[in-house]
């Protein structure tokens, strides 16, 4: 893999093409066992490297300030995802990653916000997720722009929830209406650490946030989700990320 710096060229140029799609990856309910969002995952398949893998992408995108055409690029196509689903009956959210740095340009959110409206789409159908690892998840300026997008029906997901103090910390200050408990945490709990988690989701709960487990690859990860009291579900024992999410 060359530097990343020698990717930014190569990624303005793929940003407007085919290079770069989205595949999803469905989410169900705990309570029900159907699907009711998915997951879309950013993907650059590079004419001369092959696939790049995504936190390269994002690390260049954003280092490169492509990370602006980028976000718009994902939120339009998910967006007509979206609206594919519904003309089909299938009465799914669409989950879209966000980096913070997306939030830098004011105008991102007024820019969400037209789409939003201007699709007429329902309340809780758009997610945003964000990850808790990056400091300025909790800027105001981006809690601001959250706050604007969660009042017209845009959900706010917390990404990597339970892996350190951070996470619990930042709970109070930001517009949330779900936190996602990553796949490593959920395969690896054994009793004490299973203790520790179902803390974690009861905190959450506690806020009034939904709860989804990433990562669930067999039966016995998803009897720990189950155990755990989480919401939702996602993983590859549930469906493999693709561009259409077939129904058996």
């Amino acid at each position: 893999m060359p530097p990343t710096g020698d990717l930014a060229d190569d990624l303005a140029a793929a940003v407007r093409g085919p290079e770069i799609f989205a595949v999803y990856q469905p989410q169900v309910s705990l309570e029900s066992g159907s699907i009711v969002a998915a997951e879309a995952l950013c993907r650059w398949s590079h004419p001369r490297l092959g696939d790049i893998d995504p936190v390269t992408m994002i690390r260049v995108a954003e280092r490169s300030g492509e990370i602006h055409p980028l976000g718009r690029r994902m939120l339009e196509e998910c967006l007509d995802t979206l609206a594919g689903w519904r003309e089909t009956g299938r009465d799914w959210a669409v989950a879209v990653n966000v980096s913070p740095v997306q939030f830098a340009d004011a105008s991102f959110a007024r820019h969400v916000t037209a789409e939003f409206t201007r699709r007429q789409l329902a309340r809780g159908s758009l997610v945003f997720e964000l990850p808790s690892d990056r400091q300025p998840v909790a800027d105001r300026a981006l809690v601001s722009q959250l706050q604007m997008l969660h009042d017209i029906g845009v959900e706010v997901s917390l990404g990597g929830f339970g892996t350190g103090d951070s996470s619990r910390d930042l709970l109070p200050g930001l517009p949330l209406t779900e936190v996602k408990l990553p796949g490593h945490l959920v395969r690896s709990a054994d009793a004490d650490s299973r203790a520790a988690l179902r803390d974690e989701v009861e905190a959450a709960h506690a806020y009034g946030l939904r709860v989804v487990a990433e990562g669930i690859e067999t039966l016995t990860h998803l009897d720990i989700a189950v155990a755990l009291g989480c919401d939702r579900a996602q993983g590859f024992l549930i469906r493999q990320p693709d561009s259409e999410i077939v129904i058996p």
